[in-house]
């Protein structure tokens, strides 16, 4: 299996984050709230901070696509029956796959909102006229993370690397629930702007099922991004957020109205869904099996009067001269040469 460890591969090459992430948003800056909820049609998610503060920012967003990543192409690094992400011998390694380095004031900002959101608790809901069903949870169970340490360990034992073990529910409810194909490429170029990944996870994910074009009021939007700035701020915001989506995600087509909202496009996923990737396949093997057929038969070909005649002085036809003429007709255009329509109207066949 190609090595999936790397945030920064070329643009073929298909991530995944959660369905939730692609959905709700966590803060983009600090803030003094232990809780938060964010709205998206049927769907709340209410962010309860369990550690020092809600987490915020682009860090819980990028290990949010590595864990999901890992989880969901089945790499090595993830232990399913404890449910246990090993991080490597070395944070500062670890770090390095999401296209980072590390530096001592950047180690103690990524730190705590790597901890604050193991902490962090989830309770996901979705709410219509028919019914309403939720569940609760918190993202991380255990961890054990050398921050420090940064010598190498090639042969170290799984059992002293670093690690984090994750709640059954988030996996189960966030992560092995529908994750969203994304682009590794477009989470690293757009990785300096939180707003900006939440748009792209958004609109990636809205392309996979949307058929006509569909406007979203900016009363929703603000609703389902969050936001403490005023609504004018909001929008300026997210207008540069989705320049910046356009720019790591050029199929996307989006529109804005100051006045009414977000217009989204039916367009294509940022990278190939499964179900896409094994449609290709199969046209692609559809395609060369015609070909291959094709390459089979005898190509046609112009014929003139003076080919004709070549070949019929050498066919007894009697009184047959216009079913010779035919068949010599038919086998030349076909591309068969002379000796073998005549072997075909000497041994019956007729083309």
């Amino acid at each position: 299996m190609a090595d999936s460890r790397q945030l920064s591969n070329s643009l073929h090459d298909r991530g995944f984050v959660s369905r939730v992430a692609s959905q709700v948003s966590l803060p983009y800056r600090r803030t003094n709230e232990r809780q938060i909820v964010r709205h998206n049609g049927d769907l709340t998610v209410t962010f309860t901070a369990q550690g020092d503060e809600m987490p915020y920012g682009k860090w819980p967003r990028l290990f949010d696509a590595y864990l999901a990543t890992m989880v969901t192409s089945q790499d090595s690094s993830y232990d399913t029956s404890r449910r246990r992400l090993y991080l490597g011998g070395t944070w500062r390694s670890f770090m390095k796959r999401l296209g980072a380095n590390v530096g001592g004031s950047q180690l103690k900002v990524i730190r705590k909102q790597m901890e604050n959101w193991f902490k962090t608790s989830y309770m996901v809901e979705r709410v219509n006229d028919a019914e309403s069903q939720g569940v609760a949870f918190q993202v991380g169970e255990g961890w054990r993370i050398d921050w420090l340490k940064d010598e190498p360990q090639d042969d170290v034992l799984p059992g002293f690397e670093n690690w984090v073990e994750f709640g059954e529910r988030f996996i189960e409810k966030v992560v092995c629930d529908n994750p969203v194909p994304v682009s590794l490429e477009a989470l690293s170029k757009l990785g300096k702007s939180p707003m900006a990944l939440d748009v792209y996870l958004w609109v990636n994910r809205r392309m996979l099922y949307l058929r006509e074009s569909q406007l979203v009021p900016w009363q929703l939007l603000y609703q389902q991004f969050g936001s403490d700035s005023r609504m004018a701020k909001f929008k300026e915001n997210f207008k540069k957020a989705v320049d910046r989506v356009t720019d790591a995600y050029p199929a996307v087509n989006v529109t804005i109205s100051d006045e009414r909202g977000v217009t989204l496009f039916p367009s294509r996923t940022s990278v190939p869904t499964t179900a896409q990737t094994r449609a290709a396949e199969l046209l692609a093997k559809q395609s060369r099996k015609r070909s291959e057929q094709e390459t089979a038969k005898p190509s046609k070909r112009e014929v003139s009067e003076a080919d004709i005649g070549r070949v019929l002085e050498h066919i007894e036809y009697g009184d047959d001269f216009l079913a010779a003429r035919r068949h010599v007709v038919h086998g030349l255009t076909a591309g068969y040469a002379g000796k073998n329509i005549i072997d075909a109207w000497n041994s019956g066949e007729r083309f």
